[in-house]
């Protein structure tokens, strides 16, 4: 796709790690660092960098790797917990990607176990959503992509 790794972490709850997420996203948006230090100014400058889909930055996506069990449900509320304050656009476009969500996990018997993996393909027009490597749908709304990154 042209993406590189940008940074990964993991995110948990209470002691337990929930899930592992990667950042990938274009040399453009790399190379707007510069030689930045670590910090809340590089961390600012890379996610609007990231954010800002043009000719040089067409994509930024996120791959999520469950390493612990949760249901769709619960998977698409956080999810959509995170873009309802960054998303000036329909409320029913947050809608139509926590239905996304839900319904790629129901595909998977409902629960999303150690392993499963959703990536969300984020750009100008949307926000393309996969689980376990089935593409779900994309929720195509201005706005939506720059609001996940």
């Amino acid at each position: 796709d042209g993406l590189f790794l940008v940074g990964a972490g993991v995110r948990k709850k209470a002691i337990i790690n929930v899930y592992a997420v990667a950042m990938y996203s274009s040399p453009t948006a790399i190379g707007s660092l510069g030689s930045m230090k670590k910090g809340k100014d590089a961390q600012s400058t890379l996610r609007d960098s990231s954010r800002t889909f043009n000719s040089l930055t067409p994509k930024t996506s996120f791959v999520l790797e469950m390493t612990f069990k949760a249901d769709g449900k619960t998977i698409a509320e956080a999810i959509a917990d995170g873009v309802k304050p960054r998303h000036s656009g329909s409320a029913a476009a947050v809608t139509e990607l926590e239905s996304l969500i839900v319904e790629g996990v129901k595909s998977k018997g409902g629960q999303a176990t150690k392993g499963t993996i959703f990536r969300f393909d984020c750009d100008a027009e949307g926000v393309s959503i996969s689980v376990d490597g089935n593409m779900q749908g994309k929720v195509a709304s201005e706005g939506m992509g720059s609001a996940l990154v």
